[in-house]
């Protein structure tokens, strides 16, 4: 009798086991640390909060290329690889990268501006130039899009001068056609986003996703140009997964 009774209850234990682990699975999905929910609602925060501290830092208009190289910069060592605190190594980026990047930044400024002041100027001439006029500034667009593209991934992963960069992006862009068309048309849609559906939102949240969605597409393109890593090297967060 006794041993029918512990047969029984071994059995309702099995039964039990997997109820129990199943359970302890879910638990662990949902509330442990290191579980898929708290890692992307923690990464989406330190995103959302880098976009917050990119549009500070760009504030000053002259700072926007050394803040755009150092969110790429931070976006792929600290919210894909983990190294480091994003805010942290965000300013450490800024620092770092700030004297190229911002005269980077600068010449694309004035660039954008000499290209809006050229479409002004193409509205008023003669009919029979605005067809070609208009041709003319469009491929202009893109080639700078292609270009801003590359440029400050460039400036945050090579030792080139600001002249070489742009070169470098040039070269690139076109050698990479299908990550250009996305970034190109993925741009157009932000456009699109925050010029007539959130404004606001767009400004704020949009710049570290947008950055962490080009560096899943750049990382690759980069690795073509990136020399084989040294003993030195290999503890750098872009050389991890090397050979993937």
């Amino acid at each position: 009798m006794q041993r029918t009774e512990s047969m029984d209850q071994l059995q309702l234990n099995k039964e039990k086991d997997p109820m129990q682990r199943e359970r302890m699975s879910i638990r662990q999905i949902l509330f442990d640390v290191d579980g898929p929910v708290v890692t992307f609602l923690t990464k989406t925060g330190e995103l959302i909060l880098l976009g917050l501290v990119y549009v500070l830092c760009c504030l000053p208009v002259v700072t926007m290329g050394a803040a755009t190289t150092a969110l790429y910069n931070t976006v792929g060592k600290s919210i894909r690889y983990g190294r480091g605190y994003p805010v942290r190594e965000f300013f450490r980026a800024v620092k770092q990268y700030f004297k190229k990047s911002s005269i980077a930044g600068i010449i694309l400024l004035a660039w954008c501006v000499g290209l809006f002041f050229l479409n002004m100027y193409a509205v008023h001439v003669e009919l029979s130039l605005k067809t070609f006029a208009a041709k003319g500034f469009v491929i202009l667009v893109i080639l700078t899009l292609a270009i801003a593209a590359y440029l400050f991934p460039i400036l945050s992963r090579f030792r080139v001068s600001v002249g070489g960069a742009f070169s470098m992006a040039f070269i690139i862009s076109g050698q990479h056609f299908i990550v250009t068309l996305i970034h190109i048309v993925a741009f157009a849609g932000l456009v699109y986003l925050y010029i007539f559906v959130l404004p606001l939102l767009t400004l704020l949240f949009i710049p570290a996703f947008w950055m962490l969605g080009s560096n899943l597409l750049m990382e690759r393109v980069l690795r073509e140009y990136m020399p084989e890593p040294t003993e030195e090297d290999k503890d750098r967060w872009y050389y991890e997964n090397w050979k993937e």
